[in-house]
């Protein structure tokens, strides 16, 4: 049976745990000096060691093969074997999210009493322990202001926030941190290497990124990129996290910056068509507008990139980008991912996003030009756009029917179905105050017929 990678290689040792120094060494000197506390609350990331951490200092505290609580539990007596396997009758593991009522908190209460069968302590793991409702919380807090000797408890939780502050007053609180790039990185080659797994050093560190810290969610990309043929390189990785791959985003900042909206919406809705999400498309091009700000302001900071697109790549793009245009794409770019979430139609103000990004450009071009420069004026379509952009869910969802078709001077016309013409006379003054905010001068709106 094929045994996943994250478990194959889950730390069975205090030196094992990757990432985690300050913890380590806590535990470590906890098991040295035999200081051992009743209560323990571990708590971080998703993916970053805290169950395996738990059942590591249960076989290192309960290991038979040695006298006394050690840092290296053989692994092969019955005690260690059992804590391995989840069988243990001194060690319990309990899913606070599946056990969390009261009547689960009070059994575990009347069962700690127990003595240990084999081992030193009974030691219970409860894991996600945040889940538990109120009144189990209260009772197990009884627990843990008298505990019974012998007893240990090692709470894990995602979200320690949600924990009772006088449960956390009474536990041993130790934070495990969000694993770094280059720890995870590390790591990932280290497997890669043993499990003869094909792998460019660019896809590993693309593995490490869409992990987010987290070394088991790294694992198990890692995992099932090892069942494809041939050498991993970053567009599989892009593809098994659902990410938009390389060549896509060089296309659309490209067109951005050659001002092509017909390339920028055939790009996006071919995405669309693919299958890949409004709201991740945009995370995607936040992280390249992010890598580009961090390009075009420190081109020597190459391991702070954290989008898909190559460094040597993202300094041809970011040269051609001035500062205010990649803030304005960023500022534009984080609007549309809180739009898209709550949107009913994500992939149509898609686009109206993507097309909101070279009306920023032209603003920040025409912003950052003075002392009688010539300026280009933007499209009509390109500040409607903008204005469809910045202004509410509400008036965005009325405006949405109308065409900027023309602007010249300080006169605009608005097109506008036929039977919504009473409605956007009514409307002119409102919407000229928009349209005047977006070009940066007085613009007076007159509404004509949508042909």
């Amino acid at each position: 049976m094929h045994i996943p990678l994250s478990l194959k290689y889950r730390p069975q040792q205090l030196a094992d745990l990757c990432g985690q120094e300050f913890v380590q060494r806590t535990l470590v000197n906890t098991i040295k000096s035999k200081k051992i506390a009743p209560a323990y609350l571990f708590a971080g990331h998703r993916g970053t060691g805290k169950t395996s951490a738990a059942r590591i200092l249960a076989k290192s505290l309960n290991c038979t093969h040695s006298a006394l609580p050690t840092l290296t539990p053989c692994g092969e007596c019955q005690s260690c074997r059992s804590i391995e396997k989840a069988t243990s009758l001194d060690v319990t593991e309990i899913d606070a999210a599946s056990h969390n009522g009261v009547e689960d908190a009070r059994q575990l209460v009347e069962r700690s009493n127990l003595a240990p069968a084999i081992g030193r302590y009974r030691i219970w793991i409860l894991d996600e322990c945040h889940m538990l409702t109120s009144q189990a919380m209260n009772a197990l807090l009884k627990c843990l202001e008298e505990p019974p000797a012998k007893v240990i408890f090692i709470l894990c939780t995602t979200e320690p926030q949600k924990l009772l502050p006088t449960i956390t007053s009474r536990c041993q609180v130790l934070n495990f941190r969000s694993l770094s790039l280059d720890s995870i990185t590390e790591q990932l080659s280290l497997i890669a290497e043993k499990e003869e797994i094909a792998i460019s050093t660019e896809a590993v560190r693309a593995i490490a990124r869409t992990a987010s810290g987290g070394l088991r969610d790294a694992l198990q990309v890692l995992s099932q990129l090892s069942l494809l043929e041939g050498e991993i390189e970053v567009q599989h990785v892009l593809e098994v996290s659902g990410e938009v791959i390389e060549d896509d985003l060089v296309a659309i900042i490209q067109a951005v910056i050659a001002n092509d909206t017909f390339t920028l919406l055939l790009k996006a809705r071919e995405l669309i068509d693919s299958g890949k999400p409004a709201i991740t498309i945009t995370r995607s091009l936040l992280k390249v507008y992010h890598d580009l700000l961090i390009i075009n302001s420190s081109p020597k900071s190459k391991n702070l990139i954290a989008g898909a697109i190559a460094p040597s790549r993202l300094i041809q793009l970011a040269s051609a980008l001035e500062h205010k245009q990649i803030m304005a794409g960023l500022e534009e770019l984080q609007k549309a991912e809180h739009q898209l979430k709550q949107s009913l139609q994500p992939n149509l103000w898609l686009e109206v996003f993507l097309v909101g990004l070279i009306a920023e450009k032209h603003n920040a071009n025409t912003n950052g030009r003075k002392n009688g420069a010539t300026v280009v004026a933007p499209h009509p379509e390109a500040i409607w756009n903008q204005v469809l952009a910045t202004t509410t869910p509400k008036n965005r969802q009325t405006l949405s029917v109308a065409m900027l078709t023309e602007i010249e001077g300080s006169e605009a016309v608005l097109a506008v179905p036929p039977n919504q013409v009473a409605k956007f006379n009514k409307l002119a003054e409102k919407i000229a105050k928009m349209v005047s905010k977006v070009c940066d001068k007085e613009i007076q709106i007159s509404i004509e017929e949508l042909d």
